[in-house]
């Protein structure tokens, strides 16, 4: 396990893909163990990418990038920010909202940040708000992104720990309805404390919409949403139908809005295959790897190991949430999921937690990552579409976010019932 691991370590070191580390080093690992073995690395290979549930990965990127390219998203956020600029906070609450809703037509934490931040930023500055502030609740708000279903880590987790993607994604609701109400509290408490935060907008400052036009920019959101996760929960559409039908609402609402272009067609299905092709790379990439780690039998003598200690479950996973708090600060999200799955997953379920319940706290403690310096994918992500804005600011704007995700953990551990209190099996 030591030199599989150094292995993946090297190769990271030296700057090769992760893709390409996580599939050569199950490779390699596997041909040392038994040559014959190979075969069952053609078969792993043959099985992930011809599986039915991956085909929801490009279809719900597709989704995002239409709503994303089509300026729907941008025309929703100046609805909702004009409607919650009465409330201490204002326009912070509008980022966190947005990016709530956009999360669910998105999957994508980078996604959401980038698009909210370009909506936004130039509103929050010729405002005044306070720029630590602005840009913490827009990095925080894109963690959101593979939270909220449809989360594409959560697919990936799904598929690789072979669990109902649509229990994930109802067990998911709660939790992510709790993160986005503690944010919500957060902003409101600090803007009453301290209003030179989030000064107060005048109408001279940001013109009204009118019912009709806001409604056309907010309703076409919600209608996709309601079809995806209402079809989802409902038991009428599997993952990947919902994934589909979604992608067709998102081209009508961006048709609704006269935004449909050969151009913006175009770049919707460039970013749409570079993406998917990303992802679903990595994903077999972490099968095979996943196929060395079981045919050496590492995962039992881990669990064997873990059963011995005279250490009671919590303190054990306590020690694994520390690992990935540790390790998200080095490794993006989806490829640190993929590295550890095979071996935290069978721990984590011989402790007696509940697979899906994991599933929801492993992305939470992901998206930490997202917001933690010096790899904050978010991070950087904010200051890509601002590069006046120093990257300090950023960083220490997502701090209290950080310690809001920490504390949804802990509450998570403390009550399980939040996470699997609704009917999904």
């Amino acid at each position: 396990m030591v030199l599989m691991g150094l292995t993946v370590v090297a190769l990271l070191a030296f700057g090769f893909p992760v893709a390409l580390v996580l599939g050569a080093t199950g490779v390699f690992w596997t041909w040392a163990y038994d040559p014959n073995y190979m075969s069952g690395i053609a078969h792993t290979v043959f099985n992930t990418a011809s599986g039915e549930t991956l085909i929801a990965i490009p279809l719900f990127v597709l989704m995002g990038q239409i709503v994303q390219q089509s300026r729907v998203a941008e025309r929703f956020y100046e609805t909702v920010a004009r409607w919650l600029r009465f409330l201490p906070g204002g326009l912070l609450h509008a980022n966190i909202s947005v990016s709530a809703v956009f999360s669910a037509v998105s999957g994508s934490s980078m996604a959401t940040a980038a698009t909210v931040a370009s909506a936004a930023l130039n509103s929050l500055e010729r405002l005044k708000y306070d720029r630590r502030m602005s840009t913490g609740t827009l990095a925080a708000g894109g963690t959101l992104g593979i939270l909220i279903p449809p989360s594409i880590p959560l697919i990936v987790y799904g598929s690789l720990a072979e669990e109902s993607i649509g229990s994930l994604f109802i067990a998911a609701l709660l939790p992510a309805v709790l993160m986005v109400s503690l944010f919500h509290a957060y902003i409101f408490i600090r803007a009453l404390l301290n209003p030179s935060l989030a000064p107060r907008v005048h109408g001279s400052e940001m013109t009204k919409v009118s019912m009709a036009e806001g409604l056309n920019s907010v309703l076409p959101v919600l209608a996709i949403i309601l079809v995806v996760l209402g079809g989802i929960y409902a038991g009428w559409t599997t993952s990947t139908e919902a994934a589909a039908l979604g992608s067709f609402m998102s081209l009508l609402a961006a048709a609704w809005q006269r935004a449909v272009s050969l151009q913006m067609l175009r770049r919707v299905l460039t970013e749409t295959v570079m993406l998917s092709g990303m992802i679903l790379f990595i994903v077999i990439g972490a099968q095979v790897f996943s196929f060395a780690v079981y045919t050496w039998g590492i995962n039992i003598e881990i669990g064997r190991f873990v059963a011995d200690l005279a250490f009671p479950p919590l303190a054990i996973f306590g020690v694994i949430v520390l690992v990935y708090l540790v390790l998200g600060m080095f490794v993006d999200a989806l490829s640190l999921m993929l590295m550890t799955l095979a071996v935290v997953h069978p721990i984590v379920t011989n402790l007696g937690y509940d697979p899906i319940w994991f599933g929801i706290v492993l992305v939470l403690l992901l998206e930490v990552g997202l917001i933690t310096p010096p790899v904050g994918i978010n991070l950087f992500t904010i200051k890509a579409v601002r590069n006046d804005i120093p990257l300090s600011d950023v960083a220490f704007g997502a701090l209290p976010f950080v310690v809001i995700v920490l504390l949804t953990v802990a509450l998570l551990v403390a009550f399980p019932q939040i996470v699997l209190w609704l009917p999904f099996r």
